[in-house]
């Protein structure tokens, strides 16, 4: 049983991350994913793997208390905030990836500007989470964070949704992606009302 759940688990994963490298939420080797196996294991992407082209070996079983695994193949170097999480939440899975759009729109931004109703309903405030490395150095600050929200911006690093469903959870990231999108046509057509644009559905 616990290593059928274990395969399980395993092809979830390898199916959402090629969902988030096809939609471009992901290139390269950048992102990574994580669910919770029983209460003393999480199963992560391993270090440097390709989220479009998992491979079960790609995925590394990790005991949760010690952070500890078996294997030559290593975890994400995002394991301390991964095991933070579940640490802290009941939560059973975890996406960190880099979507181009977030990135680039709170790289300059500080908050979301909410443009559509569906937005300010599905998303509200997004917490921020100002970054100062490449890899997460600060996990406390970003769990504080997930305590008002199932989904957090990683300023210049990403973004991260939990959950107890890799769907829900994508598609939180899809949705700040989109209305980030929203965002950016809107200043095409409004260059000089980017602040007060959402003032129109108040």
């Amino acid at each position: 049983m616990f290593f059928s759940r274990e395969k399980n688990l395993k092809r979830e994963i390898i199916e959402v991350g090629r969902r988030i490298y096809q939609t471009g939420l992901a290139v390269a080797k950048s992102g990574n994913i994580s669910a919770k196996l029983d209460e003393r294991h999480i199963l992560i992407t391993s270090s440097g793997s390709s989220l479009g082209d998992l491979k079960y070996k790609d995925i590394v079983r990790v005991e949760l208390n010690s952070n500890q695994y078996k294997g030559d193949i290593k975890p994400s170097s995002e394991l301390p905030l991964h095991s933070l999480v579940y640490k802290n939440f009941k939560t059973t899975k975890v996406l960190h990836c880099h979507p181009p759009l977030i990135n680039g729109y709170f790289a300059v931004a500080s908050s979301l500007k909410a443009l559509t109703f569906e937005t300010r309903f599905y998303l509200g405030d997004v917490p921020v989470v100002k970054q100062e490395t490449p890899t997460v150095t600060k996990p406390i600050e970003v769990i504080e964070a997930l305590k008002s929200s199932n989904l957090v911006v990683l300023k210049n690093h990403g973004a991260v949704a939990i959950g107890d469903n890799f769907l829900d959870s994508l598609s939180l990231i899809q949705a700040l992606e989109e209305a980030v999108r929203t965002t950016a046509v809107a200043r095409i057509f409004q260059k000089n009302l980017l602040d007060n644009l959402d003032k129109e559905i108040e």
